[in-house]
């Protein structure tokens, strides 16, 4: 009939308007809730930003002897903005020594030349065996569909060369990966809906659409559902229990993977702050987390740098016990360093990482 076609396409102008307008009326405060107002700095030791990071360093991952591997270039917001930063963005590997932090950063040579070309890079999986064999999994926003590349790391040339690309249904917005095998994996789906506006009313009604997905090596299920916005995903080498964030419900979850990979909720850890992307301390167990303590800020600092966003980085200690510890071993108002979103531990070595902003290695010399 007519009028409902005419009805149907109201709806789909009245449905992004009022996106919008609900956006700008309520900040992001609203769901988040940004229960600290003030950030009070303090770091672990001597800190210093890591030259040549300059379009951000999302996600860290790095190996038993120290090797980080960082995405950067992520483009986190598809606002338009004439800031020439925004353009020069590329999405890059990049490698860290954390036993020989004065050497720097330097950027991997990826194999095949297109798949470098087409790097969109996000969240980052770690898998290695006891023979040496490093395969990093890297979650990749393409315009065809999101995709897990799995590359395989060539030590004495420094490249990654391309094993597979996964593409699956279940994988549509994805954030962070963690490997589980050679193959197989856990994913977060940060969002259910595609669209960008309805990304930005999802977040603000969190109807919990958001889930964790497990794949085999051939095909991929749903391991755990009801999360606001899943954003990263850890497991120490045992895999006998897996760490989820939720960014919108601020708090850490503990699974137990059942024998099918789906996933038993045992605990939860309030947070109370904006929790990033989580990573384990192989030798401790500790589990090191990232977060945004204004999700305000970090969301105007996606659209704009120039506007500061708080860091903090936590330590949890017993993560998975009856009573988690949990101390803040670095706070900034952003006149340091932006939008924290990843944090690594080395031999009291610290690396964070960043949504847009640079990346900053500590000496950490309080006591841990």
């Amino acid at each position: 009939m007519p009028g409902e076609k005419m009805a149907s396409k109201l709806l789909m102008l009245f449905v992004p308007l009022a996106a919008f307008l609900f956006q700008r009326l309520f900040q992001p405060s609203l769901q988040f809730g940004d229960h600290r107002e003030t950030v009070y700095n303090h770091v672990p030791g001597t800190c210093r930003p890591v030259e040549g990071v300059v379009h951000g360093s999302e996600d860290i991952v790095r190996t038993r002897d120290g090797l980080a591997f960082i995405s950067t270039g992520l483009i986190a917001s598809p606002v338009f903005n004439p800031d020439p930063w925004y353009l020069q963005r590329k999405g890059k590997i990049l490698l860290f020594n954390l036993k020989n932090p004065e050497d720097g950063v330097r950027e991997l040579k990826i194999e095949p030349r297109e798949k470098y070309e087409d790097l969109q890079p996000h969240g980052l999986g770690l898998y290695e065996n006891q023979a040496g064999e490093i395969r990093l999994f890297v979650v990749n926003h393409l315009k065809d569909g999101e995709r897990v590349e799995i590359f395989r790391y060539v030590r004495p040339e420094g490249k990654l060369k391309l094993i597979r690309s996964v593409q699956d249904p279940l994988l549509y917005s994805v954030n962070d990966v963690v490997a589980m095998g050679t193959d197989a994996f856990f994913a977060t789906n940060d969002h259910y809906c595609r669209a960008p506006w309805a990304k930005k009313l999802e977040r603000f009604l969190g109807p919990a659409w958001s889930n964790v997905v497990y794949y085999n090596g051939s095909v991929a299920s749903v391991a755990a559902d009801g999360f606001s916005v899943a954003n990263s995903v850890v497991t120490p080498p045992s895999g006998e229990v897996v760490y989820v964030s939720d960014s919108l419900q601020q708090d850490v979850k503990v699974f137990r993977p059942r024998p099918d990979h789906s996933l038993e909720l045992q605990s939860v850890i309030h947070l109370f702050t904006g929790v990033d992307n989580l990573n384990i301390c192989p030798d401790t167990g500790d589990l090191w987390v990232a977060a945004h303590p204004s999700v305000t800020d970090i969301f105007k600092h996606i659209q704009d740098r120039r506007h500061l966003a708080p860091s903090q980085v936590l330590r949890i200690q017993d993560p998975a016990g009856a009573s988690p510890e949990v101390t803040e071993l670095y706070a900034n108002d952003g006149r340091q360093l932006n939008g924290s979103s990843a944090a690594v531990v080395y031999n009291r070595r610290l690396l964070i990482g960043t949504v847009h902003d640079t990346l900053l290695y500590c000496d950490v010399t309080v006591p841990l």
